[in-house]
Parts: structure tokens; sequence; C-alpha cells
């Protein structure tokens, strides 16, 4: 989980059709509607969705500065922290201290996966953070694994678009990285159920996150070294990779919730149903 952001605003913008009777070779208000709709989507421009991933990046400019900024702190703080990390802990102990950050964030994917109205996903998530926080030693062993309950991903971004918000524009974060609005407002959601904020004093969180920053930089630091080496531009590089990822995630998070997956059943019995009518048919 990443820190709070600032908060994009989410606005919802709703275009009314309409339609008249009108002699069939006037066509010329026809004709008209689609350079209407097309204004309405460049005015809309927070809820982009397009198959491009540069059609989705309406704030480049200011998103490029940001991202010249964060790769300046990688560079030159979080890469020499992370070396010195890497030499203080062998492997093992950064992989368990990454298994303790994750188990920390347990609580944050109960309540996501309470609102997205999957209750064996949430059931899984409860049993791993009490056998793991438990027989795990505050999660540092995943003991749930080792018993056959794996574990999942969510967030309150995913959430949003389970119930239907677009992803909106790619943004870059100061230091977080990659986004989009709708993920934005649900990282600063998810930021706020974390345990931290009702556990810890500031001081604590502070050290808590930082020291979780650097163990999933850890983590991802090799991925993002070979990406950066075959990249002719590592900005464009980096936005189609998160794209990419990120949309197959909330694709499938969204596809397996139970009222989508009726959708499909409904869809493929509809021409079952017509065959079999077929041989009484005139």
């Amino acid at each position: 989980m990443r820190c709070a952001a600032p908060l994009l605003a989410l606005v919802l913008g709703a275009g009314a059709a309409w339609g008249e009777e009108r002699p069939a070779p006037e066509a010329e208000p026809e004709a008209a509607a689609p350079a209407e709709a097309e204004d309405w989507a460049d005015d809309d421009w927070l809820f982009e969705d397009g198959p491009d991933p540069a059609e989705r990046d309406d704030l480049e400019g200011s998103n490029r500065v940001i991202f010249g900024f964060n790769e300046a702190f990688y560079r030159y703080l979080a890469d020499p922290i992370t070396r010195g990390f890497e030499w203080l802990v062998p492997e093992p102990g950064r992989r368990a201290i990454h298994r303790f950050f994750l188990n920390l964030e347990s609580p944050v994917l109960f309540v996501n996966d309470v609102l997205q109205l999957a209750p064996l996903d949430a059931t899984r998530t409860l049993t791993r953070f009490t056998v793991n926080t438990t027989v795990g030693i505050v999660g540092l062993f995943d003991v749930a694994s080792m018993l056959g309950v794996e574990g999942h991903d969510t967030d309150f971004g995913e959430t949003l678009a389970v119930y239907g918000t677009p992803a909106g524009s790619y943004v870059v974060i100061p230091i977080l990285g990659p986004s989009t609005a709708r993920d934005t407002f649900g990282e600063i959601v998810d930021a706020f159920l974390h345990p931290a904020v009702w556990f810890a004093s500031p001081a604590q969180q502070v050290v808590l996150r930082t020291s979780s920053g650097i163990s999933y930089y850890d983590v991802e630091k090799q991925r993002l070294e070979a990406l950066r080496s075959t990249s002719v531009d590592f900005y464009a590089a980096i936005r189609s990779a998160y794209l990419m990822d990120r949309d197959a995630l909330v694709a499938a998070r969204v596809a397996g919730r139970w009222w989508n997956e009726a959708e499909p059943a409904a869809a493929s019995a509809a021409p079952a149903a017509g065959e079999a009518q077929a041989p009484g048919g005139s």
C-alpha cells in the first residue's frame, strides 16, 4: 500500500441523449451527434479509457516533471538506502520483513473484500491475518500459505471499479509513482483504513511507512532496472506497463463478482434456448 497523495477530485459528467422524427433524406442532425459526443469525451478527460496508454495521459506534461523528480529521488536517496538495507539484512530477513508489512495491510484488504461483497475472500483474508499474526509471529512467516490458505490483493480503487467507477486519467504521484485518478482516491481511503493510522503515533507511522516503502522497493527494484535498461522512453514504458497490469488486475476483480458472473451465463443460455426451439419452428 502506498501512503496518501493529494486528492484528485472525481467529477462525474452525464450526457443527455435525445432524438426526434425527421425525414429520411435529412441526415444533418444525425451527423452532428457524433461531434457532440466527441466534445463530451474531450471535456470528460478525467474518465477517459482509451486503448492507447498515451490517450489516457492527459496530464503528460506535469506527469513527466513529477516522474523526473521521482527518478532523482530513487537514484540519490532510495537506492543508497536500499543498498544499505541489502548489506545489513540477508535476503531471508528482508523477505520476512516484507511479509510483515503485507500482513499489516490485511485489515485494509478485509474491508475492501466486504465492500466488494466477496465473502470467501474476506474469510480467507481474516483467516490469514489471524494465523500469520499468531503462529506466524506478527506476519514474519506466511504459515497460512503453508496450510493452503492463499492470499490475494485488492484495494479501494478496485472497490470503486467493481461498482462502475472508470479509471480516469493516468497520473504520477510524487515519490509514490504511477496511478490513475480513481486509484489515487482509493489510495487515500486505504491509507485511512491502515492500522498504523489508528494505533501508531505520527512518528511511528513515518517509520512504518518509510520501512514499508524500502521493503517494497527492494522487492521491485530488479524489475524496474530491467525495464529501464531496455527502454528508449522509460516514462512511456512505465506508463504502459502500469496501465496494462492494473487494467488486467481490475478486470479480473470486477469479473469475479457474482453479479457479473451471472451475465455471461444468461448470454450463453439464450442461444441454447434458440437451438432447442429450432426443430419445432417453421
